[in-house]
């Protein structure tokens, strides 16, 4: 397949059939077919069907890289994540010694 810069797609109706030319920037004949009705119809449904695979395939391809950057934590998330995680400890620990009552004063009475 040959790759053309800029250029424009002329479609019509020549001679009872389809008439599909390419043209370059520069006004020369690229390519050029006549096609039946139906033989048209079969290559906008193709055409669309690869131009969706590739649509499908850029939509993959950005929610990979939204999923990438989503799981994958920077250093300083995962410090404050780890700090986080030891000052939980530490109040978890505190507060289980307001919670008990003072046996002392049981004792007393």
């Amino acid at each position: 397949m040959v790759r053309h810069e800029g250029g424009r797609w002329d479609v019509g109706i020549k001679d009872a059939a389809v008439y599909v030319e390419r043209v370059s920037d520069s006004d020369e004949r690229v390519f050029e077919d006549s096609l039946t009705a139906q033989e048209a119809r079969d290559l906008a449904g193709l055409l669309t069907k690869y131009a969706d695979k590739l649509d499908e395939a850029r939509d993959a391809d950005k929610a990979k890289e939204t999923d990438e950057s989503e799981t994958e934590p920077s250093d300083e998330q995962s410090k404050s994540d780890e700090d986080e995680e030891s000052d939980d400890s530490n109040t978890s620990d505190e507060s289980e010694g307001f919670d008990e009552p003072d046996k002392s004063e049981d004792a007393g009475n």
